[in-house]
């Protein structure tokens, strides 16, 4: 009877995990480089109870994430994000990943970490803290 209760407790757990998982389409959560900024798409298929998507961001292949963004959910459709913070920065690595935060009180969700390599010219730096002065 014990071993039947933790049985179905588990088989709850996994369901629910599971069903969270699929928010975001696998395989769909990319990151490229365009020499400025880095962009970042995926693909959602069921936003049920989602409230926001949050963009994390590390420098190199270590430590830990820092959120950078947040999206509202929009329904099933295809995201895209412009990280345009990185054209400062001096690290050509960077990984990204999104968490999944849901209204019913739900354990968020990550992706897995994307990986980019990403290389902004000083002259292209220095030009776009210029401009960064006068917005």
């Amino acid at each position: 009877m014990k071993f039947q209760k933790y049985l179905y407790f588990f088989l709850f757990v996994f369901c629910v995990q599971t069903a969270l998982a699929e928010v975001i389409k696998g395989g769909s959560f990319q990151a490229q480089s365009d020499g400025i900024n880095v962009i970042l798409r995926w693909i959602t298929e069921d936003e049920t109870n989602v409230v926001r998507f949050e963009i994390e961001r590390r420098s190199g292949l270590e430590g830990s994430f820092t959120s950078i963004a947040q999206m509202a959910p929009k329904g099933s459709s295809l995201y895209e994000f412009i990280d345009y913070s990185v054209f400062r920065k001096t690290a050509s690595i960077y990984q990204y990943r999104i968490k999944v935060v849901f209204s019913n009180n739900a354990t968020p969700v990550f992706t897995e970490p994307v990986t980019v390599t990403h290389t902004v010219s000083g002259v292209r730096r220095t030009w776009g803290s210029i401009k960064a002065m006068f917005r």
